[in-house]
């Protein structure tokens, strides 16, 4: 499913009038939208064969607590390694360009030095934010990427443990899992939208930025640019509310199912 964070994200970031998403308190509208005709042969598939399994015996308080604190203990290791990232993100680690970088693009693309406003622009202007926005991409799918594989990874490792805490738990994993195969490239498709809005957000910051520049602008300048309340900063962040509301919605999944099977499993 596609939660209200991401939702919002990719809202915010479209370009232009959006189609609205489906009402997100409707869950079968919700999960209408995001299956394709093969997503739901393979859904129905699923479903008929949900039954078909060997139901373990309930579990114990103990192994349901487990299961929910190993869920929250990997995901919140993700989520300080992520904040890590935008703590600092100039570190060399994060091989985004410091002042005297981005300064040398403007010049090598011809930007600077430039007598107004209006003589950078052009092609030379495309260049430049082209080759200063690339490390700025280049880490974003870093870090999504690993959201997607850390997240993917805990959940095939929880799985013989939810099945594990009894006949309920063990066929709602089950069910899960076939509805998280078949609406897995519409969702795919809505995180696929989230480093190119950026991308453009990030170019009309960066063109308004260099339109601003004084005229004779030089390395001083373009340092400013890296203080705190400048654009740079600013679009930082963006990628940083984006990257929490990946990991919010892939977490909020995690945590929903090993909420839903350790009830499912709980005695009555």
């Amino acid at each position: 499913m596609i939660s209200r964070p991401l939702a919002a994200a990719v809202s915010a970031l479209a370009e232009g009038p959006r189609a609205p998403l489906a009402d997100l308190a409707d869950p079968a509208a919700v999960l209408a939208g995001l299956m394709d005709l093969h997503g739901s042969v393979s859904l129905a598939r699923e479903l008929s064969l949900l039954d078909r399994h060997a139901a373990p015996p309930p579990a114990s308080e103990g192994a349901r607590a487990e299961v929910r604190a190993l869920a929250a203990d990997r995901l919140g290791e993700l989520a300080e390694a992520l904040d890590q990232v935008f703590a600092a993100p100039f570190h060399r680690r994060n091989r985004l360009p410091d002042a005297a970088a981005v300064h040398a693009t403007l010049e090598q693309t011809g930007l600077l030095p430039a007598r107004a406003a209006r003589d950078r622009g052009g092609r030379p202007l495309a260049s430049a934010v082209g080759q200063i926005w690339e490390p700025f991409g280049e880490l974003m799918g870093r870090l999504l990427g690993r959201i997607r594989l850390d997240t993917r990874a805990l959940r095939e490792e929880l799985a013989p443990s939810l099945r594990a805490l009894g006949p309920e738990a063990a066929r709602l994993e089950r069910l899960d899992a076939a509805i998280s195969a078949a609406t897995q490239k519409r969702r795919e498709r809505a995180l696929a939208e989230l480093v190119p809005g950026l991308s453009r957000a990030f170019a009309r910051a960066f063109r308004a930025a260099v339109g601003a520049l004084p005229e004779g602008a030089g390395l001083e300048d373009v340092a400013g640019w890296f203080g705190q309340e400048q654009w740079l900063l600013r679009e930082l962040q963006r990628m940083e509310l984006v990257v929490q509301a990946v990991l919010a919605h892939e977490a909020g999944r995690l945590l929903s199912l090993v909420d839903g099977a350790a009830a499912a499993g709980a005695p009555a």
